[in-house]
């Protein structure tokens, strides 16, 4: 189950930081984040992949989707690994949703006419962060230590 989560949860990641900071900056760094802990995961599971899954075509999510179905044969240390990776994952997914929650007002009143798509609504919204409400200027603050940490 929580492979699933995995697997679905890094596409909402990248796309709901766009929806709420600069493309640049911290899309870059979800980017980093999820490259890195697939990074480990695969590292943490190379033995298990091969074992279970070496028959598999990489891409889309095809071998999380393999591991799931040996989720009960899979060693500790990748269990372990592919738990830390799913609950950092999912903390920085619900402070992504909590920041574009807490910002909705903002994004309506100062970028309703910008074209969505490659961080133009975060760019508006970063533009016009000084006149933004204490609660969305909280929530990106909050959003950035979790995703640069």
């Amino acid at each position: 189950m929580k492979r699933v989560l995995l697997a679905c949860a890094v596409p909402l990641a990248v796309t709901l930081s766009s929806a709420a900071y600069s493309e640049s900056d911290v899309v870059k760094a979800v980017q980093d984040r999820l490259t890195a802990g697939i990074a480990k995961l695969e590292t943490a599971c190379s033995d298990d992949i091969k074992k279970y899954c070496s028959n598999v075509t990489p891409g889309e999510g095809r071998v999380l989707h393999c591991m799931q179905a040996y989720e009960d044969k899979i060693s500790p240390k990748c269990g372990y690994a592919e738990q830390e990776a799913a609950l950092n994952l999912q903390m920085a997914v619900d402070r992504l949703k909590e920041t574009v929650v807490a910002c909705n007002d903002e994004i309506v009143k100062f970028c309703g006419k910008v074209q969505p798509g490659q961080g133009r609504v975060a760019q508006c919204l970063i533009a016009n962060k000084a006149s933004a409400s204490a609660q969305c200027a909280g929530a990106i603050q909050q959003l950035q230590t979790v995703v640069t940490k």
